[in-house]
């Protein structure tokens, strides 16, 4: 034996060890490379530019009016390469600035001050694949405490190989760091329940420290830690202490005191960081004495419970929690219950309790729910012959390992609660909201298949490895359009339009592909192209030459044209008639309103060249009047124009990316769409 190798160590654990660090790192560098090289192919996602602009306005003026208390971790993690590369923001004179409209300030970060957007993109999402690699190795290490090496190797595949991590990892926003802090904290708060240790306790307070900074809902540690110290307290198992004197408590409420002095300490240390965030000052904006740096406006459409909108103010008038962040909480209590959603074919405002359901079933690869029956079956049915042990079962090695129902308890509690919580509330705009569920769920399902694996005959072994050769050749097959992933029992990526949509498959960043696709179906602009965008990203950038339909955020130069025949590229969330005005199916009353506005238009339109008559229409309507009513019958046209395409043509001529949907309509179709019999009216659904 090597004289390297400590006493009693046997070669062949040494040579397992080294095997399971390779593997380890094998699998994380292959997500990292995967998830970088697939966001490369991406454009600007809804929430990144804001997200990016805020963080570098944060570092550079300290400026904390903008999107408090949502996502404040990211954003200061995904910006720290901008302090060294030093890219040029909006400056404090400009009026998206003072007034604090976060959207359009990260829009002409981008694409307004001479930065280079792909080169920002980058460095904030290798900073964001980062978070992404430790929430896989803090999977494989959860696992292997559970179920060994093996099932530590098992959960990490899922991980890497995951549609929906991958989708993520690479992307600059609040989901993916939810998913570390909350996986992190519920796990470190699960072990210091049954042994205090000083390295406990400091990763147990660091995950407290940026729980208040990752994302609002992870708040649902709260209820995750009185479920876990109510589970520790009726176990009847002791607690360890070793600070200081090594001490055993026994009595439940010598516990619940111990765990109680615990819980204060941890808030206090969340209370630090999250001022220490705002650098320990109340004011959120730079220069509180000039007024015209106001806080931005949000349109409140939301009730809020007279309690918590007291309990809000209470907290500002006693300067208790940062001004930013407080207003932050405000925003989102009171602009998120009446969102409006799309579900499988319906519109609806708020949120139904079957969405998230709904969303994994879509969502969700069927191999994982195949691995999870499996992994749960051999589960029980190993438990039940091996007779509850613990640790290894029947002189196995450390790499099967066996836990008992107790030992699963705090992953299991994650999944349930997280998942209640998302049920009720009322925001039912994407799949990602129940996105820390998954980490989790890999554990659990990887490592029970994981042993069940290897306490099966060698034959039985090689049909079982196909599962996990399937899942990897799903995501091989969908790069890079992670986000777009449907289940094949819904008919897949291609068809995932007509269940889910906005975050849940189209987060504008598909412009790339409309890009290449152009280029090689419409080289020199031969045909007249018409856009309608979903996102932030700027379709000038990349050479896209189109008529703007509208589009959400609008942002275009208003100018009504006719609808001629030539390409037609609309995000698949609009052509839903999501995030539009108006919203939701073709109903008598819109036809109405339809009609109203076309006759107007055309009046108009008829008077342009008659200044008398021209005059006498501003006698009779002011011109306020006019431009308004332009503006209307330029989304009601539109939104007719998507009613027509789901009846008459749902199958578009062809998809980008999964995302953008195109057709080629002639002069004789859209005349059809925009002058013909109303197109599928729907009246059945009160909006």
């Amino acid at each position: 034996m090597p004289e390297s190798l400590p006493p009693g160590v046997p070669p062949v654990a040494q040579v397992r060890s080294v095997w399971i660090t390779a593997g380890v790192a094998v699998l994380l560098a292959l997500y990292a490379a995967v998830s970088v090289a697939a966001s490369l192919h991406k454009g600007l996602s809804y929430d990144e530019g804001e997200q990016l602009a805020v963080g570098y306005n944060a570092w550079a003026n300290r400026d904390f009016r903008m999107e408090g208390a949502d996502g404040d971790l990211i954003k200061r993690w995904a910006t720290l390469p901008y302090l060294i590369t030093r890219p040029r923001l909006p400056t404090t004179k400009n009026e998206y600035w003072r007034q604090g409209r976060t959207y359009i300030f990260g829009f002409e970060f981008f694409f307004y001050k001479g930065n280079q957007p792909e080169w920002l993109l980058l460095q904030g999402r290798a900073m964001a694949v980062l978070i992404g690699v430790l929430t896989g190795w803090l999977v494989f290490w959860c696992s292997r405490e559970l179920f060994g090496a093996a099932g530590g190797l098992c959960s990490l595949m899922l991980f890497a190989f995951s549609p929906h991590m991958l989708a993520f990892g690479a992307l600059v926003s609040t989901d993916m760091s939810a998913c570390f802090v909350l996986l992190g904290a519920t796990w470190s708060v699960w072990r210091l329940l049954h042994r205090v240790t000083w390295g406990r306790l400091a990763i147990s307070l660091f995950f407290a420290g940026l729980l208040m900074l990752a994302k609002l809902s992870s708040l649902a540690i709260f209820p995750i830690t009185l479920t876990l110290v109510l589970i520790k307290l009726f176990s009847g198992l002791p607690l360890e202490w070793n600070l200081g004197r090594p001490r055993l408590f026994q009595a439940p409420a010598t516990q619940a005191a111990v765990f109680a002095g615990l819980f204060l300490l941890h808030c206090f240390l969340a209370w630090v960081a999250l001022w220490a965030h705002y650098d320990f000052r109340f004011a959120a904006s730079p220069v509180p004495n000039d007024p015209t740096v106001t806080l931005p406006h949000y349109v409140a459409n939301d009730p809020v419970d007279p309690r918590v909108a007291s309990f809000l103010n209470w907290l500002h008038d006693e300067h208790l929690l940062p001004e930013g962040f407080l207003e932050g909480v405000h925003m989102l209590v009171t602009s998120n219950d009446q969102r409006e959603a799309f579900m499988d074919g319906q519109w609806y405002f708020g949120g139904k309790s079957a969405f998230f359901f709904h969303a994994l079933w879509d969502k969700t690869s069927p191999g994982i729910f195949l691995l999870a029956a499996l992994g749960g079956a051999g589960w029980w049915w190993w438990r039940w012959q091996a007779g509850n042990p613990p640790g290894p079962v029947a002189g196995k090695s450390r790499w099967a390992v066996l836990p008992s129902c107790y030992d699963i308890m705090p992953y299991l509690v994650l999944i349930v609660i997280y998942l209640v919580i998302a049920v009720i509330q009322d925001v039912n705009i994407g799949h990602r909201h129940i996105l820390p569920i998954y980490p989790p769920f890999y554990i659990l399902i990887g490592g029970s298949f994981a042993y069940g694996w290897l306490q099966c005959r060698r034959g039985l072994r090689l049909a079982l490895a196909l599962l996990p050769v399937y899942l990897a050749a799903e995501c091989g097959m969908l790069y890079p359009d992670y986000l777009t992933y449907f289940s094949p029992f819904v008919g897949g990526p291609a068809q995932g339009y007509q269940h889910l949509v906005d975050s849940s498959l189209d987060w504008g960043m598909d412009l790339p592909a409309v890009q290449a696709w152009l280029d090689k179906n419409n080289p020199d602009n031969r045909l007249p192209v018409f856009l309608s965008y979903f996102g932030v990203d700027n379709p000038e950038y990349y050479g896209i030459e189109s008529l703007r339909l509208p589009s959400t955020p609008d942002w275009r130069i208003k100018g009504l044209y006719a609808f001629t025949g030539g390409i037609y590229i609309i995000s698949a969330t609009l052509y839903e008639s999501d995030f539009i005005r108006p919203f939701g199916p073709w109903s008598t009353d819109l036809e109405n309103h339809y009609q109203v506005t076309l006759r107007n238009v055309k009046a108009f339109e008829a008077a342009r060249r008659d200044p008398a008559q021209l005059a006498a229409l501003y006698q009779h309507k002011p011109v306020s009047f006019w431009s308004q009513e332009y503006d209307t019958f330029d989304h009601l046209r539109f939104s007719r124009l998507c009613a027509w395409l789901r009846l008459h043509r749902p199958a578009p001529d062809a998809i980008c990316a999964n995302t953008m949907l195109v057709w080629h309509l002639s002069n004789q179709d859209l005349t059809d769409a925009i002058l013909g019999p109303p197109p599928g009216i729907d009246d059945s659904i009160n909006l």
